[in-house]
């Protein structure tokens, strides 16, 4: 970046906000950069943003947001800026009443449970995350634990900055940021669900108000044993349709010894104790209704094929309900993982978890199913394990999104190669209207450049 256009920068924003070199974007990359044309912004809060965004439109400068893990090393020599919202980081208001919490960018779910935790509340975790942020996370659509009892997005309203650093509000908040019916998100033109897992092209979400949950008198846990996908599946299925768990999970053994251990050896210790499949159930409220809903519950996994499991699943699965799952955390098991996740229906999960095996090639498998919305749909995921830098696990990993795409698979967030495959399948009215809106709210196509089809 030339040092007039550097110079631009900080002089649109506060002393620090804008920093180059080496050392500042070290982290953000894998490797070091041979050569580097890029400009950092850390700025501290929304205004700082939309200047930064301003000032960059306006000097053709092309503007990256930093979404999740290491940004693509072609970027490093862009000349542009690559903006980091982990700076923007207040709870503006824990809104009690209306069990909403207005959450800015930088605020993780780990720091938003503290402070919910003295009130008696909770926030909703993700199973897969990629992020530690609740903005980041539930814009890309992560996975909720207790997605199977809850609505299927756990924010109403979300601000971002729009490429030229214009504001934008969703929903009701156009109309009144701070008024009662910030609940509401059917009201008022907005653009969020193009939003949703968008990879920032149509602007930078940096604060939203989340859904928060009320902690009931009676919290348990319980699992069961089951032979196979199929039976467990169905089980979890059931318990979700008759809206009797908070939260449900199908995993295999691989997948719950990883998720509960910290190194290989633990791991497959715990996995010679542990079922080849389980399903957890979560429930939370008053004492005489989970009572019914344990009993109910017991009475639907017998039925399926299962058989009451070990009370130390149960037990340690209780914990981590309370935590985000990252997929960092489990990639210690081989030194890295890939993962294939879709929707389908019950039905099907368990075909298309075998057509997931059979393209992985012998590579070591982790698998969890998580009902949707009452059961109408099932997350799946598959962890393949791997040393890191294996490349025959990138091409296991693309030829089992093939494999689940021609047997109807939805792929919620398809990012790389698995964005081509999806899009290539899509009718070509939608890949227009993207393009179309994109054009409209960022005509210099300024931001984020060439990520369009990206996970939108």
């Amino acid at each position: 970046m030339s040092v007039r256009t550097g110079e631009k920068l900080k002089d649109a924003v506060g002393k620090g906000v804008i920093r180059e070199g080496a050392e500042a974007l070290k982290p953000y990359f894998r490797q070091p950069p041979p050569r580097l044309d890029l400009a950092l912004a850390l700025p501290r809060d929304n205004l700082e943003l939309a200047d930064i965004a301003s000032c960059a439109y306006e000097n053709d400068i092309p503007i990256f947001t930093h979404r999740r893990g290491f940004v693509d090393p072609g970027v490093a020599e862009s000349g542009g800026v690559l903006v980091d919202l982990r700076g923007i980081d207040r709870i503006v208001r824990i809104d009690e009443a209306n069990l909403l919490a207005f959450v800015e960018y930088g605020v993780t779910f780990e720091e938003l449970k503290r402070e919910l935790d003295a009130r008696g509340l909770r926030i909703l975790m993700p199973a897969a995350a990629t992020s530690s942020s609740i903005v980041r996370s539930y814009i890309d659509r992560d996975v909720i634990l207790a997605n199977g009892a809850t609505r299927p997005y756990q924010f109403t309203t979300f601000h971002a900055i729009l490429a030229d650093g214009r504001l934008w509000m969703s929903g009701t908040d156009q109309y009144t940021p701070d008024g009662h019916s910030e609940f509401r998100e059917d009201l008022g033109p907005m653009y969020s669900n193009l939003f949703h897992a968008s990879e920032d092209i149509f602007g930078m979400p940096y604060a939203m108000k989340a859904w928060i949950y009320k902690r009931w008198e009676e919290r348990r846990v319980t699992a069961y044993a089951f032979e196979d996908a199929e039976q467990a599946i169905k089980a979890a299925r059931l318990a979700s349709r008759h809206d009797q768990v908070f939260e449900c999970v199908a995993a295999d053994r691989r997948y719950l010894s990883v998720l509960l251990s910290g190194s290989a050896e633990e791991a497959d210790s715990l996995a010679g104790e542990l079922p080849a499949w389980s399903v957890v159930f979560g429930f939370d409220n008053h004492p005489s209704l989970v009572e019914i809903w344990d009993r109910q519950t017991r009475e639907m996994a017998l039925s399926c094929g299962g058989k009451v499991g070990d009370g130390e699943l149960a037990r340690r699965m209780e914990e981590k309900f309370e935590w985000p799952w990252y997929l960092s955390q489990r990639a210690y098991y081989r030194g890295d993982l890939t993962t294939v996740d879709y929707f389908t229906f019950a039905g099907k999960a368990a075909a298309l978890f075998a057509a997931v095996e059979e393209a992985a090639g012998g590579y070591p498998l982790g698998r969890v199913a998580i009902p949707s919305y009452y059961g109408a749909a099932f997350y799946c995921e598959t962890d393949i394990h791997h040393q890191e830098g294996d490349g025959g696990a990138r091409e296991a990993w693309l030829r089992a999104y093939r494999s689940v795409l021609d047997r109807g698979a939805h792929v919620n967030r398809p990012r790389g190669e698995v964005a081509e495959l999806v899009y290539s399948r899509m009718d070509p009215e939608n890949i227009r209207l993207i393009r179309n809106l994109k054009r409209v709210m960022d005509p210099k196509g300024l931001l984020n450049p060439g990520q369009l089809m990206e996970g939108v």
